[in-house]
């Protein structure tokens, strides 16, 4: 059995953002962040969305002998090992 996390969907994102919209505290200057567990929470830059095309890979716990299913950028497919059909995904690039 894989260990998956559920993917959010366009359609979620989008459903969401339509709620956020109908939030009266938020407005056109609210800034978004992402919480990455540290004790400050990262910026999220205006360019930082894109659309780019990822593959599913698994990796195996060196333990439990569990495998993991992720996802990882086309260009980097070969070296994850990962195998299936590339799809298009919506990616935050927040590398700095």
């Amino acid at each position: 059995m894989d260990n998956r996390v559920e993917v959010m969907t366009f359609s979620q994102l989008k459903k969401i953002v339509e709620e956020l919209d109908a939030n009266t505290a938020i407005n056109d200057n609210t800034k978004v962040f992402i919480d990455t567990g540290w004790d400050s929470v990262q910026e999220v830059e205006p360019e930082a969305f894109h659309v780019e095309e990822v593959v599913e890979f698994k990796v195996q716990d060196e333990l439990t002998k569990e495998f993991y299913v992720g996802y990882t950028l086309i260009e980097k497919a070969e070296r994850m090992q990962a195998n299936g059909q590339a799809e298009a995904a919506v990616i935050i690039r927040n590398l700095y």
